[in-house]
Parts: C-alpha cells; sequence; structure tokens
C-alpha cells in the first residue's frame, strides 16, 4: 500500500491537467474520470474517489463534501464548477459507486466503509456536507438518517426523497433483495421523507433546487414533500424552485452560487470552539492513552474494598449492576476525551433511572449519561444525557436509542489555583454523538455526588449506578491548556 500512496503522490502532481490518467496509469486503482484532479481507490470492491483541496488545515479534520451518486460517469463535467469553487475554499470532495442501490442498506454498508476511510484513516472531518443530485437523495437521505452525527448540512438538486416516485416499488425492490410486496410492507424504514426525525433532532440545514416542471423527479411528492414534513419536524430548510425547469443539464443547477455558499458556510469551520481546542479530527492521537480498548482495559476499581462487578469482554467494559465505579490508574489535569458508550435497556418506572451512569472529570464533575431518548426539549433538564448533572442541561439534544452505540468526546481544562484560592473556573467542550453539547462552558463547581474541587490533579471516573452501561474504545490524551501558552500559540 506504500508503494501505491508514493506513486499517487507523483502522479497527482502530473494529473493536474488531465484528471483521468491518474487512474489510467494506476492498474492498482479502479478506472475513472473526474471533473477535477483528485484520487481513485477501492472500498470494499468499489470505486470511491477523493479531491483534497491544495491548501487544507493540519491541526484539525479537513472539511469535505461527500456526493452522489458516484457512477461510471458521475460526478462528471457538469460538476466541475461546484467542484473548483469549493477545492478553492479548502473543501474536500468524495464519494463511492454503490451501483443502483436505490438507498438500500446494502449501499449504506458501503457508505459507511468509505466514511470509516476517510474520517479514520485519511484525516477528513467527523461531519460531511452532503451534495445529493437526482437518484443520490436516496443514498445520501438514507445514510444520513442514521448518521446524523456524520452530517452538517445536505443540498440537493432535485433530489429523488420518495422511492415511490422515483424509480418505483416494482424496479426498487431488487436492490432491497424484496419482493415489491415486501419493501412496501418496511418501506418507512427506508424512504427518505419517512426518516426526517433524527435529521430535524441535530438541527441539520438542508437546501434543494428544483424544478416545478420536473417530470421524472416530479416537485411535488420529493422536495416539496420533504420540506412540509421538515417544517412540521422543527428542521430548516429552503427550497427553490425553478419555473419552467425539468430534470435537466441547466447550467443553474451547477453553477448555482447559493448552494456553493451554503455548503462552504456550513462545512468549513476555522474552529469548532470557542476557546479550548479543535475536536473535528476523528483520528485518535499518537499519544493518547487507551483506556477501554479491544484486549483489555487499563481501569481500576474506585473503592478498593468492594468486589468489583464490572465485566470485560470482547472489547466492552459493562458498568457494574451495583453501586461501584471504575477509575484510571493516574491522575489527569487537563485533557481530551473520546467515549463511546451504550444505554442499557430499562423497564425502571423513574426516567431518570434508566441506563443511569455517568463521566466524572477529576472525579468532581459528571457529563451524565442516561437513557434520555424521545424526552421532549421543553422537559429536557440537567439530569438527562449529556448534561452537567443538575447544573446545566446540554445545548443541543443528540441522543441515540437505548442499545445503539453513542460517543461523547470533550476537552477539559482544569480549574486554576493560586495556592488554595480558585483563580480561574474549569472549562469543557463536549460533543455527544458529533453534536456541540457544551461550548468552552466554564464550570462554577462540582456537580453531584464529586469530589471537593482543589488544585490537585484526580483521576478520571466512569460510574457505577445500577444500570449495566457499555464501553468501548475509550481513549485520553494528556493536554497544556495554559493560557499563556494558548495566547501565544495564537499571536
Amino acid at each position: 500500500m506504500q508503494k501505491v500512496h508514493r506513486r499517487l503522490s507523483l502522479l497527482a502532481a502530473l494529473a493536474s491537467a488531465w484528471p483521468a490518467a491518474l487512474a489510467a496509469q494506476s492498474p492498482e486503482l479502479p478506472a475513472k474520470t473526474l471533473p477535477i484532479a483528485g484520487e481513485v481507490f477501492a472500498v470494499q470492491g468499489a470505486t470511491a474517489f477523493l479531491i483534497l483541496p491544495p491548501k487544507r488545515p493540519t491541526n484539525v479534520g479537513v472539511p469535505w463534501v461527500w456526493y452522489a451518486p458516484t457512477l461510471p460517469g458521475l460526478p462528471g463535467n457538469a460538476e466541475t464548477w461546484m467542484f473548483e469553487r469549493l477545492s478553492a475554499a479548502g473543501i474536500a470532495i468524495a464519494g463511492v459507486d454503490v451501483g443502483e442501490s436505490f438507498g438500500s442498506p446494502a449501499g449504506r454498508a458501503i457508505y459507511s466503509a468509505l466514511y470509516e476511510e476517510l474520517v479514520e484513516r485519511r484525516g477528513l472531518a467527523r461531519r460531511a456536507g452532503m451534495l445529493a443530485r437526482s437518484r443520490g437523495g436516496l443514498m445520501l437521505y438514507n445514510w444520513a438518517a442514521e448518521h446524523p452525527e456524520g452530517v452538517r448540512c445536505i443540498a440537493g438538486i432535485y433530489p429523488v426523497c420518495d422511492l415511490k416516485s422515483w424509480p418505483g416499488l416494482a424496479r426498487a425492490c431488487g436492490a432491497y433483495g424484496l419482493s415489491e410486496t415486501e419493501l412496501g410492507a418496511v418501506l418507512s424504514a427506508h424512504n427518505p421523507i419517512d426518516r426526517l426525525a433524527p435529521l430535524a433532532q441535530a438541527g441539520v440545514p438542508l437546501l434543494h433546487l428544483h424544478g416545478d416542471s420536473d417530470t421524472v423527479v416530479p416537485l411535488a411528492p420529493n422536495s416539496g414533500e420533504l420540506a412540509k414534513r421538515y417544517a412540521l419536524l422543527g428542521g430548516t430548510m429552503a427550497l427553490r424552485t425553478f419555473e419552467g425547469r425539468g430534470h435537466d443539464m441547466w447550467s443553474g443547477w451547477f453553477e448555482s452560487q447559493e448552494l456553493v455558499d451554503f455548503l462552504v458556510a456550513h462545512v468549513r469551520v476555522d474552529g469548532t470552539t470557542k476557546g479550548i481546542i479543535d475536536l473535528e479530527a476523528g483520528r485518535k492521537p499518537a499519544d493518547a492513552v487507551l483506556l477501554v480498548g479491544t484486549d483489555g482495559h487499563a481501569l481500576i476499581p474506585e473503592n478498593a474494598e468492594i468486589d468489583s462487578k464490572w465485566v470485560f469482554e470482547d472489547g466492552v467494559l459493562t458498568a457494574s449492576p451495583g453501586w461501584d465505579s471504575v477509575i484510571t490508574k493516574e491522575p489527569y489535569r487537563d485533557f481530551r476525551l473520546h467515549v463511546e458508550f451504550n444505554v442499557n435497556v430499562s423497564t425502571s418506572e423513574d426516567p431518570k433511572a434508566r441506563g443511569n451512569s455517568g463521566i466524572y472529570l477529576q472525579q468532581r464533575y459528571e457529563l451524565q449519561i442516561l437513557d434520555s431518548y424521545g424526552v421532549p426539549p421543553e422537559s429536557y433538564d440537567a439530569n438527562d444525557c449529556g448534561s452537567l448533572y443538575r447544573l446545566k442541561r446540554p445545548d443541543r439534544i443528540a441522543n441515540k436509542k437505548a442499545g445503539e452505540w453513542q460517543s461523547f468526546d470533550l476537552a477539559f481544562r482544569a480549574a486554576r489555583y493560586a495556592g488554595d484560592e480558585k483563580i480561574e473556573l474549569a472549562r469543557i467542550t463536549a460533543y455527544q454523538n458529533g453534536q456541540l453539547i457544551h461550548d468552552d462552558f466554564e464550570i462554577p463547581r462540582k456537580t453531584g455526588s464529586g469530589e471537593k474541587e482543589g488544585p490537585e490533579a484526580r483521576p478520571l471516573k466512569l460510574q457505577g449506578h445500577h444500570n449495566q452501561v457499555r464501553f468501548r474504545n475509550v481513549w485520553i490524551q494528556r493536554l497544556n491548556l495554559d493560557r499563556d501558552r494558548d495566547r501565544d500559540r495564537d499571536r
């Protein structure tokens, strides 16, 4: 693989005028012509592409737009204008050919493989803007509905939003491995217009361009119906309709400054937080300490006098069904933390006891874990998931259902002391499932049953609270977040 990458580096320098030459001269890779120079590679046997901008950040994930459909002739010359402007804005463009999947689970699985390749191994940002042209609407919307934490925004050029409208269930059912009747019975699980709630809850903005004379993908049952439903869910969407335009190659679709501006505004970030660090880069830092990994964990009982009932198996650490917690062996002052967790399904009559656990920063400040899926915004409080326990509710509700894996990514800066006097409050920036829930918030005091504040560093704690919450892929990175150093860096 290293030989292939070295060869690509050389070819990329020669291919700016002939983007097709890149694949043609690399027999190890699938052949594909791109509108502007980029890399062509394989993901699970499917042809994928990545166009990296000439200027890109080195300390954060590269912002990117996910284009669909990727087919033997797409993206084509019509996309050149858009791609050039996105690239000039420092935005990467990527896609993968899943054939005529019509948004099926098989196609979505390859999409997930592409996402993992780009984010975990190639340094792209965890959240992408999406650009859906025509049938690409089925592909991107169905993936986005299952992964709203990976989506910044969705732009569409006459996108298909309803399988019944196009291609019709009789034609689409084969891609789903179902009969027409069987697909109809489960349509709401696969039809974009029926799967908008997770996107609206995550605050994903939408922009569609659609012609009022489109007979292939008619406006009303597609973008029109989607706009109505998204509004009812509280989502934000702009629908631009064009009189007399159909499903055609009019330059106005592909040279829309509004569409490019929309993508750039939502995708490009010069810093995702107000002050601590940028958390967009998704990969585990080289100097991070793995606390829960595939082969074991590095946590110890908080109370050595109690038999720990935490269980590790197959890369997953399951919390005690009783009341005992685990902590890191070493104390931490300032740090970056990644935690993946899965709240257990509970039948408790007390909603505040379902899937209850927590992450105690320095054993002092609890970031709450709870099964809060479906709690309406008006009832959501500082006891619910993602809250700083009994102190501050999250800025955005970003929960998944019990039984689904979720994640926290956070940066923590400890309180600063002069002797025994606290002179600066502790601060936290946190994301839940890719959604910013605390933005450089100053923590005025310890929370709940946390330890007393003080100048000394303390361990990280995972709470056991009578619920068998599961944890995996937990890592921590020490940071030095002294403000003097931060100011020097920013000069």
